[in-house]
């Protein structure tokens, strides 16, 4: 049987095991053109045309009496061809679904770095977080929402032995469905017209009557008691009274 290389027009002689190998893939040595010779087979011989062997790229299959492996080109014996297997449903299938956890994974580390506390604060999500952590005996990072902490009640008043000393006392909760840590308390008063006229931020260790283990947590639904005696407050104090008001806030 002949074929002939349809780039460079070279006429190949191939044998039934040519085209049982490799579906019948040859490479033309010649122009290098990869085709298949069962598609260009030809009829007859042309007595003007210069007639190669064609060599089969798998040439360990080739059995034949009339070449021996060392006349195949070193070319041909280096360059394999192979046509690509069709792929079946079930490998787009098993594609398709490490596409979507990849991208899961990804949407979850972008929330995790970007928006870390919205996540462990996630009424849905927390339990599960929590559930996971107590099986695998793990912590969960700590988190804080100030806008969870309410000022339950609150008094501010003249020392009645002392001069120039003003009393302060409040209670607090924390309304998050999580434990946080203890925030920072800062006391702002000002005059008629809300221009501060002393102003003062108490860390926990300050407005705690014990001090708090530096990992410890304000625990949900927690109730914390507060007293302060502030000295030197002759500014706020006017004929025995408090100047005109104050307020307070979560940091």
């Amino acid at each position: 049987m002949n074929t002939q290389c349809p780039h460079c027009q070279t006429i190949f002689r191939v044998t039934a095991a040519h085209l049982n190998v490799a579906q019948g893939y040859v490479r033309c040595n010649i122009c290098h053109n990869i085709f298949n010779a069962t598609n260009q087979l030809i009829k007859q011989e042309s007595p003007a045309e210069t007639t190669l062997e064609a060599v089969q790229i798998n040439d360990d299959e080739i059995k034949s009496d009339l070449y021996q492996e060392d006349e195949i080109p070193e070319l041909l014996r280096e360059d394999i061809y192979e046509p690509l297997p069709s792929r079946s449903w079930k490998s787009f299938f098993l594609w398709g679904i490490v596409v979507i956890l990849m991208s899961a994974l990804l949407v979850g580390q972008s929330m995790w770095f970007w928006q870390r506390d919205k996540v462990l604060q996630h009424p849905q999500i927390r339990p599960w977080l929590e559930k996971f952590c107590y099986t695998f005996l793990c912590v969960l990072p700590p988190t804080q929402d100030l806008s969870s902490f309410y000022m339950k009640q609150h008094v501010s008043q003249i020392h009645p032995k002392l001069k120039d000393v003003i009393q302060f006392e409040a209670t607090f909760t924390n309304t998050a469905t999580f434990p946080q840590p203890y925030p920072d308390l800062q006391l702002t008063f000002e005059d008629s017209n809300g221009k501060p006229l002393a102003q003062r931020r108490f860390k926990p260790s300050e407005y705690l009557l014990t001090v708090p283990h530096p990992n410890q947590q304000m625990l949900a639904k927690a109730l914390v008691h507060i007293k302060l005696e502030l000295a030197d407050m002759n500014k706020i104090v006017e004929d025995d009274k408090l100047v005109e008001g104050y307020h307070f806030e979560f940091y």
